[in-house]
This record gives structure tokens, C-alpha cells and sequence, in this order.
């Protein structure tokens, strides 16, 4: 039998109206812009008959927001509602602040940037015409009704350029920060390009002080050149109105190193999909993903991982501690191609639910056509130990402080994985702080 014809809803007849009146404002071919907003309206939002979205249906989300308004340029005080949001703040490093999207150079701090690394607006590099913007055009995106949206507004975004040879000492932080108390939408994207041999560290993190429904889309184009190394945190502390996707793709050269560790303290409900193309031989990607959730959040990772060539190596490890009504999604892939020998491929996800009410969806996959690899997958769900809780309160520690310990050692490795030095600290002091230490205590655990 047939799937009946979905209606299209008010939201999404909202958004092919309306961008007729935006249109002039947008950077780049007007063109590309209208087929690809031809292209979402052909398929609208996903929903759980799509398989990528079966845990994350984008259309019963947003079914009752009707028509949001395109989010406008805030030039306001940079006020993080959410001490999250400030996560790096004791990070020396350089700054590029996005409000609503758009970049905002009254808030950032950009005018030490050393030689070799260029930073600005998406929207600047599209109508310059910037040469290395054509690198980052040539990642492999994902082709689905959310990126043809994210292509037929997006309005700006971060473009980042490392020279050849350059090797950044200090960190880039990304601050995405989205204000205002009306129904509003708004896309970005943004593109980071290091040539070969460069060296850098990228630092996102994401708040919001929304007080009205929120629907927003990042694409972001990651290019590693070969014998190129890229350090990647990220923070997502969503607010418990926005609804938010992230879609981030990645390509490899030969001996790149990319190494990236999120985590999600949100309120709202977020999907962030890691697109991973590995173009040259001994190249290698660790990526990793924590969620601290409460409430009703809910946060789904989609990993695709594409062994394409021989003698490379990737390593996902995702955790997840949902509390009261929280979701965690995890959906991982890797891909190992027929031609790809001597691969290694790890990957596992695992999931502390704190409340009887928690949920967890996780579909972890193998696709592998060469027979020269070592590739394992694995996916473990359960509640805290509590015979481990029992050993610790007849030592005099309370419960609440014995099962914060426990989630932190359950979170602390990865992290300690990923960076031990000044910005692994600041993971740490956050996921202390949230699980329930007294910021002092936080601080000496982390010294």
C-alpha cells in the first residue's frame, strides 16, 4: 500500500514564501539558492520515515511552530544566560562572536591573529571571492531537505584559512549565540581550510537566551590537508526552546590528524551528524561525544565514517548520562571501502540512564568490503553500579556526591583522551559543576 501524501505544514510553507523577501540579503548565486529551496520543498522536513531522522523526527518537532521569522543581526551586550556558554573563558586564545548567525565584530577579539591564519565572516569571504573557500567547497556534504534549507538561507558563518606550514599557538573559539523573544529561524555556514603542515586548535561553543521557539542549521566544511593536524572542541548548551542541527563534514588528506571531543549540557534538542571522508593514506580521526542531559533534551549523533583509501585509522567513542526525561540518540556507520586495506576502526557508544523515564536509541553499523582490516563496533545501556554506590557511602560519602563520582569517571576518561592540559580542565570543571560539586571542590579535583 502506498505512504500517504504528507500536507505540507504552515512551517514549511513559511519558509518557500518567505524567501522571496530575504533573498536580496543573502550572499552568493541567487540561482543555487532557489534550487535548492526547490529541493527542500520537494522532500520538507525530515521525519521518521527517513531513516537518518527515525529518532529524531524533525517534522512532528516543529509541526506546531508555524511560520518563524528570519532571525536578524543582534549587535547587543554579549550576555551568556547559561555559565556554559562561557566554557572557555580562562582560555587564552582569539575570538569570533556570531549573534543570530551573523558575525559580529563589535564582540570579537581578532586583531592579534598571527601570520598564516586568516578569520572572518562567511559572507565577506563568498562576496571577496577568497581562492581556499573552493578547498572547503569540495567536502563532501550531506544531501538531505535540512542541508537544501541550510543552502537556500544561510546568510553567514565563520571561514577559517591556515597557510601551509603554520602551526596556531593559541586557540580559536567559535562563539554561536542566538538572543531575541520572537518565533525565529536562521541557517549558517561556515568553512575552516588548513593547508598542509598547519596546525590548529578550534574551540565552538553554542548558547542561547531565546525565549520563543528557535529552529537554526549549521554546515560546516572542514578541509585537512595532508601532514595537517586539527584539535576540535565543541559545546553545545541549547536552550530549552530551540531546536538546532549541526552537520558537520569532514575530509582527510594523507597523515591528517583530526581529533574532536562535544559535549551537550543543552536544554533543547539538538542532532549533530560528523560526515568523515578520509582522501589520503595514514590519515587518522578520533572522534568523541559526551551528553549530560536532563529535563526533556534530547540529543541525537549521527556519524558517517568513510575508509576510502588504505592505512587509516579512526577511533568514535560516545557517552551519554540522561537524567528524567532526557534522549540520547547515537547512530554511528563506518564505511570501509573495497580497495581500503589495513583499516582501523573503533567504535562505541555507551549510555548511564539516571531515570527510569530516560531513553536511549543507539544503532551502531559496519559496512566493510576489504578483508585486510581490524574494525569493531559496541553498544552497552544500563543504570549507575549500585553495589559501586554502596562501596562509597560506607566510606562516609553521601549518595548524591557517590553517584556524581561515578558519572564523572564515566565521563572523565574520554576527555582526558582528548586534551589534559588547560581546555580538558575546562571540560572536566563544567561536568563537576553540573553533576552537582561545589565549584571549590570542582576546581581542586581538576587541579
Amino acid at each position: 500500500m502506498p505512504r500517504p501524501v504528507l500536507q505540507p505544514l504552515d512551517i514549511e510553507t513559511g519558509f518557500v514564501a518567505g524567501h522571496a523577501d530575504v533573498q536580496a540579503s543573502l550572499p552568493g548565486a541567487g540561482d543555487a539558492r532557489l534550487s535548492a529551496l526547490k529541493a527542500f520543498e520537494t522532500d520538507g522536513l525530515p521525519h521518521r520515515r527517513v531513516e537518518a531522522y527515525r529518532y529524531f523526527d524533525l517534522r512532528q518537532m516543529l509541526a506546531k511552530s508555524g511560520p518563524l521569522k528570519l532571525a536578524a543581526a543582534d549587535s547587543g551586550d554579549l550576555a551568556f544566560s547559561d555559565p556554559a556558554a562561557s566554557l572557555f573563558k580562562d582560555v587564552d586564545r582569539h575570538v569570533a562572536v556570531f549573534i543570530n548567525g551573523h558575525f559580529s565584530a563589535a564582540q570579537s577579539s581578532l586583531d592579534a591573529l598571527p601570520k598564516g591564519l586568516e578569520v572572518m565572516s562567511y559572507a565577506l569571504a563568498v562576496s571577496t571571492g577568497v581562492g581556499w573557500l573552493d578547498t572547503a567547497a569540495a567536502v563532501e556534504r550531506e544531501d538531505d531537505a535540512v542541508s537544501a534549507l541550510n543552502s537556500a538561507y544561510a546568510a553567514d558563518g565563520a571561514a577559517v584559512h591556515v597557510a601551509a606550514g603554520t602551526k596556531v599557538e593559541k586557540p580559536l573559539e567559535l562563539v554561536w549565540y542566538s538572543t531575541g523573544d520572537a518565533a525565529a529561524h536562521y541557517h549558517t555556514q561556515s568553512a575552516v581550510v588548513l593547508d598542509e603542515g598547519a596546525e590548529l586548535t578550534v574551540l565552538q561553543s553554542r548558547g542561547d537566551s531565546v525565549t520563543s521557539p528557535l529552529f537554526a542549521t549549521n554546515a560546516v566544511s572542514i578541509s585537512v590537508g595532508a601532514n595537517a593536524k586539527l584539535h576540535h572542541a565543541v559545546l553545545y548548551a541549547d536552550a530549552l526552546d530551540a531546536v538546532r542541527i549541526s552537520q558537520n563534514a569532514v575530509r582527510l588528506e594523507a597523515n591528517a590528524r583530526y581529533e574532536m571531543l562535544s559535549l551537550a549540557v543543552g536544554a533543547g534538542r539538538a542532532r549533530t551528524s560528523e560526515h568523515v571522508h578520509f582522501a589520503g593514506e595514514n590519515a587518522h580521526a578520533d572522534v568523541n561525544g559526551l551528553s549530560l542531559l536532563h529535563g526533556k533534551a534530547v540529543m541525537d549523533n549521527t556519524l558517517f565514517v568513510d575508509h576510502a583509501v588504505p592505512n587509516c585509522s579512526s577511533e568514535e567513542t560516545y557517552r551519554y548520562v540522561l537524567d528524567d526525561q532526557s534522549r540520547g540518540v547515537f547512530q554511528g556507520s563506518i564505511l570501509v571501502r573495497e580497495h581500503a586495506q589495513k583499516i582501523d576502526a573503533q567504535m562505541q557508544a555507551r549510555a548511564l540512564l539516571m531515570s527510569r523515564k530516560a531513553e536511549m536509541d543507539s544503532k551502531p553499523m559496519l559496512e566493510i568490503y576489504a578483508d585486510d582490516v581490524i574494525c569493531a563496533h559496541g553498544s552497552a545501556i544500563g543504570e549507575p553500579d549500585q553495589s559501586a554506590i554502596f562501596y562509597l557511602m560506607s566510606r562516609g560519602i553521601d549518595e548524591k556526591t557517590a553517584r556524581a563520582l561515578l558519572v564523572a569517571g564515566f565521563l572523565d576518561d574520554v576527555v582526558d583522551g582528548f586534551d589534559a592540559g588547560e581546555i580538558g580542565a575546562a571540560f572536566k570543571l563544567l561536568l563537576a559543576q553540573r553533576l552537582g560539586a561545589p565549584e571549590d571542590t570542582a576546581r581542586e579535583v581538576n587541579a
